[in-house]
C-alpha cells in the first residue's frame, strides 16, 4: 500500500510541474496586447485551425481544378436515347451543375465540366448523375474519382464513367454493349 502512494505522489508532483512550467513559458513569450474595439464592418481575419502542437495554422482552401472531361458510357439504352444531369454529389465538392445533355442510342458522350472546387482533404470529387429515359423513372448514379497531383497539373484529367441502364437491367439479357 505505501508504495502505491508514494507512485501516485509522484506522479501528481510531475504532472503539476510540467503544468506550471508550461503556463510559465506561455505568459513569458506572449504579451496581451491592449484591446481595441471593433468597428461595426470590420473584416474578420482568415479562419485557423489548431495542429497538434497547439499551433495555429490557416485554414487551406480547396483544390481547384479548371476542368475535367466526362467520359460516359450508358449501355442498354432504347432508340430513344437519354437525357443526363450531372450535379454535386456531396458538400466536399463544388461546381456549376452542367447543363441537361443528350446522348444517342449509341451511349457515349463527353461531358465537360468546368471550376471544380474540391473541399475535402482526401481530394475525392463525387458526382450524381441523373439518366433520364423516355417511359422510365429517373435513374440517380454516384461516382467519384481521386485528383492526383498529375490531375492537379497543366493538362486536363479525363473521367469514364459507365453506367448500366434500366432498359439493360430490365431486359433480363446478359449480354455485354461494347
Amino acid at each position: 500500500m505505501r508504495v502505491r502512494s508514494w507512485m501516485a505522489a509522484l506522479a501528481l508532483i510531475g504532472v503539476s510541474t510540467l503544468l506550471i512550467g508550461r503556463g510559465l513559458s506561455a505568459q513569458g513569450t506572449g504579451e496581451a496586447a491592449p484591446s481595441k474595439p471593433k468597428a461595426k464592418g470590420a473584416e474578420k481575419p482568415a479562419p485557423e485551425r489548431r495542429t497538434r502542437g497547439g499551433e495555429t495554422a490557416p485554414k487551406a482552401d480547396g483544390t481547384k481544378l479548371p476542368k475535367v472531361h466526362l467520359r460516359l458510357a450508358i449501355a442498354g439504352l432504347g432508340t430513344e436515347g437519354c437525357d443526363v444531369e450531372i450535379k454535386p454529389a456531396n458538400r466536399s465538392v463544388k461546381f456549376r451543375p452542367a447543363p441537361m445533355v443528350h446522348v444517342r442510342s449509341d451511349g457515349h458522350a463527353t461531358i465537360e465540366l468546368r471550376e471544380i472546387e474540391l473541399r475535402g482533404a482526401d481530394k475525392i470529387c463525387s458526382l450524381a448523375i441523373t439518366v433520364r429515359q423516355p417511359g422510365q423513372e429517373p435513374q440517380t448514379v454516384y461516382r467519384g474519382f481521386m485528383a492526383t497531383a498529375t490531375g492537379l497539373g497543366a493538362s486536363t484529367p479525363d473521367f469514364n464513367c459507365f453506367i448500366n441502364s434500366r432498359l439493360a437491367d430490365a431486359s433480363g439479357s446478359r449480354t455485354v454493349r461494347k
